[in-house]
Parts: C-alpha cells; sequence; structure tokens
C-alpha cells in the first residue's frame, strides 16, 4: 500500500531507470503542490467513473486544464472562491513546470524557491501547457 502511494509522486523517468534524480525530487514537489492548492490527492477516484475518470489523474488533469487556461479550476473547491488569484496561479504554475516529461526541462528547487519568494520570474509554460495568465510576482512591502 505505502508502495502505490509514493509511486503518485514519482517522476516518470523513475519506471524507465529505476534510478531517483534532483529532477525527480522537483517532479515530486510538483505532484504535492498540486495536493497542496487543489485539496486532492494525486489519484483519486470519483463516485462517478465515466464522467469524472479524466479528473482521476491530478497531473493530467492539470495539464488539460492549463492547456485550456482553466488551471484555477485546480483550486479546493472547500475554499469557495476565497483565495487569492495570483497566487493559486503562481503556485499551479511553478507545479507545472516541475511536472514537464523530460527531466532537463524542470527547474531547479532553487529556482523554485526563488519563483516562490518573487526573485525570479516564472518562465513561460511549454506550448503545450500554455496558461491563460503570465506568471508574475511582485515582492510584496513588508
Amino acid at each position: 500500500m505505502i508502495c502505490c502511494f509514493v509511486l503518485r509522486y514519482v517522476a516518470p523517468e523513475y519506471a524507465l531507470t529505476g534510478m531517483l534524480t534532483e529532477k525527480s525530487d522537483v517532479y515530486s514537489f510538483g505532484v504535492l503542490m498540486l495536493v497542496v492548492v487543489s485539496g486532492r490527492r494525486p489519484l483519486q477516484v470519483m463516485d462517478s467513473p465515466l464522467v469524472e475518470f479524466e479528473r482521476a489523474n491530478l497531473v493530467s488533469w492539470s495539464r488539460h486544464l492549463a492547456h485550456f487556461g482553466n488551471v484555477l479550476d485546480l483550486v479546493d473547491t472547500s475554499l469557495k472562491g476565497a483565495f487569492d488569484e495570483p497566487q493559486a496561479t503562481l503556485c499551479i504554475t511553478i507545479a507545472l513546470l516541475c511536472l514537464q516529461r523530460l527531466p532537463s526541462m524542470r527547474p531547479s528547487m532553487n529556482e523554485v524557491l526563488k519563483m516562490l519568494l518573487g526573485e525570479m520570474q516564472c518562465p513561460s509554460l511549454p506550448s503545450q501547457l500554455s496558461l491563460s495568465h503570465r506568471c508574475r510576482r511582485t515582492r510584496k512591502p513588508r
């Protein structure tokens, strides 16, 4: 049971190589960010399998929503719209950057931290994952 739970967070290249790398950790962090933002598990089978099956895999669903510019649909519905949209978009964008299929395209954890802190601008997502909102953040005065 634990193995199946952990594998939902593991990068796809692990299945081919059996080796974990820093970029595998970046992928796992991306999954974790989606879990936090969405309030869902990485794999969650819904009550209505035919209609909701495509949403069962959180990573695939987030890519689908990003492609159509609807990433805020990932945000936990229990928040009932009471969340900071730019911050949610920032977190989802960073998560999607971490979840790129090619490990070489994923940011480093140092870059992820800088993006979260507003010290670095988020790069554009690959064309297949274009967002309706660009990920930009300026530092708020303290």
